[in-house]
């Protein structure tokens, strides 16, 4: 008996661990099996990855390329300005000499009418003379042979006179017919000079002339190339979206995977070969590019941004124009100069001018826009409209901007179109100050580009706000002389066709004129707004 139960025992044992070495078995080929599925979901992972790498340096390239290209079209633009305004004066003055010289042709013409006019009583005088030559020889002729011999010397002295005359006629018609050839010759030589001069003096054909004709052209690649760099961001952020998410389902399946591995290894059987394996670690998502804005709906006719600057974060509060605009069926989205983010952003109009241009992408083209921004806010408003809004090639029906400055809170970085950034003018230091007239001096004013239906600007120059606030700084004149120098003005040049309104308003050097003056335009614009809501 008690061998028997010896020999079951030692049959349980056996009939355990030939168990335990099935479920091994099986434990084992599964890991075996798993493991390719997971390095290929790997290996997709990562390819994923690159992707999404590969396309957000795409999109950075390429918006720099499109930065670059901006600066130059408004550098061609202010070129091809001042181009046409060389070319316009220079034809002016054509237009004098080509007045001119229409009026010494016309006097040529009267000379050469009153030259021929005395050929022809010349050649009259000629036609009589030879007549009466004919006639004497036909009466002579039918004289009979004694009358004939008798009046013989009378006749022929009668011929000599008519051919005396003939000759002094004939002298006398000879420099009168050379000077109407040469008065010919000049005439024509008159014709061609005004030509040459008349075809190019009307505006029409301005952009023809080659000085011009050759900014136009390379002004039209520039915008071309803007154009195919704009849809060709447009399409790899499109990419980018669907990569994204194609990333985000690899990630899930990869950690699903993972943490499903990881529960059959903890929750095995096998005792003696166990190997806990830790799953290695999920790549992190590269970062995301900047979250675009998305609209609600899209049905308003108009959409007002509201921008606010660095010392008044919420104009809002001030201007009260929300339940207003909303009156209307308007869109109303409120900003800040450097992004629409409540929380704040980088120090820069970068953030706003690329959720902005996001926005405008998803708003009808045949929808109004407005801008109005105050301070740094009014200078991000106008960097958006002349920059992003141009660049995309959509008009702003109305812009106001209230007190704008541009980089270090100073109006010079946002009226001048700076290579940098211009220095704080310091009332005790006359050499900051000099840098500063310099790098206004050296700079031209910034221009507010042709999509701009209407430019609304009011600025003032009594207190803090802006830092260059003051009327007048000390600064060192070429012989090291100190002299007053007027600080810069806050206004603008105005591409043609663009109805402006610009302005200073005074406030009695109000150490918060920039807040009187948010204020005042309060009461204002909503009078303004009421023609683009409709």
């Amino acid at each position: 008996m008690v061998r028997l139960t010896s020999f079951r025992s030692s049959g349980n044992v056996r009939a355990a661990s030939g168990n335990n070495a099935v479920v091994a078995l099986v434990l084992a080929l599964a890991a075996l099996l798993a493991t390719p599925v997971n390095a290929v979901t790997k290996a997709q992972l990562d390819t994923s990855a690159a992707q999404v790498q590969s396309l957000n340096k795409s999109i950075a390239a390429a918006e720099s390329r499109v930065a670059t290209l901006d600066r130059d079209l408004r550098a061609l633009d202010r070129q091809i300005q001042d181009k046409r305004k060389l070319v316009r004066d220079e034809r002016n003055a054509g237009r004098k000499q080509v007045f001119d010289a229409r009026r010494d042709l016309k006097k040529q013409t009267f000379a050469i009418e009153s030259l021929e006019k005395d050929i022809g009583l010349v050649d009259f005088d000629i036609d009589v003379v030879r007549r009466d030559i004919e006639r004497d020889k036909l009466r002579y002729a039918e004289l009979n042979v004694l009358k004939q011999s008798m009046e013989e010397g009378e006749f022929k002295k009668r011929q000599a006179e008519y051919q005396r005359q003939l000759d002094q006629l004939a002298e006398k018609k000879r420099p009168m017919a050379q000077n109407l050839e040469q008065a010919k010759s000049e005439l024509a030589a008159m014709q061609s000079e005004l030509d040459a001069v008349d075809g190019g003096n009307d505006d029409s054909s301005l952009d023809k002339d080659p000085r011009i004709a050759g900014l136009v052209q390379k002004r039209d690649r520039t915008s071309a190339e803007i154009g195919a760099l704009n849809n060709q961001i447009r399409n790899d952020r499109n990419r980018l979206a669907q990569q994204q998410g194609s990333y985000q389902k690899l990630a899930a399946q990869f950690k699903r995977e993972q943490a499903s591995a990881q529960q059959s290894r903890v929750t095995s059987a096998v005792p003696a070969a166990q190997t806990i394996v830790t799953p290695p670690p999920v790549a992190s998502a590269p970062a995301a590019a900047a979250a675009r804005p998305v609209l609600d709906r899209t049905d308003y006719t108009s959409y007002v941004f509201v921008i606010s600057g660095d010392q008044e974060p919420d104009i809002e509060q001030t201007l009260h124009l929300k339940n207003w605009v909303e009156s209307y069926g308007a869109k109303y989205i409120e900003a800040r100069w450097n992004g629409f983010n409540s929380n704040g952003g980088p120090q820069s109009t970068a953030g706003f001018q690329e959720a902005f241009r996001g926005y405008i992408r998803q708003i009808p083209k045949e929808a109004k826009l407005v801008l109005i921004g105050h301070g740094l806010g009014g200078g991000a408003a106008i960097e958006a409209a002349t920059r992003v809004a141009f660049s995309e090639a959509r008009t702003i029906d109305f812009l106001a901007v209230l007190d704008p400055i541009g980089e270090q809170n100073l109006r010079a970085n946002i009226v001048y179109d700076t290579s940098g950034s211009c220095t704080r003018p310091d009332p005790k230091d006359e050499m900051t100050n000099s840098d500063y007239v310099e790098c206004i001096k050296s700079a031209k004013k910034r221009l507010i580009t042709a999509n701009i239906k209407h430019f609304y600007n009011r600025w003032q120059k009594d207190a803090n706000g802006p830092l260059d606030f003051q009327r007048q700084i000390p600064s060192l004149d070429m012989n090291g002389k100190v002299v007053s120098v007027p600080t810069a003005t806050g206004r603008f040049e105005i591409a043609d066709s663009i109805d402006s309104d610009q302005k200073r308003l005074y406030f009695a050097g109000d150490k918060n004129a920039h807040k009187l003056l948010l204020a005042e335009e309060a009461k204002q614009l909503p009078k303004l707004l009421v023609q683009h809501l409709r």
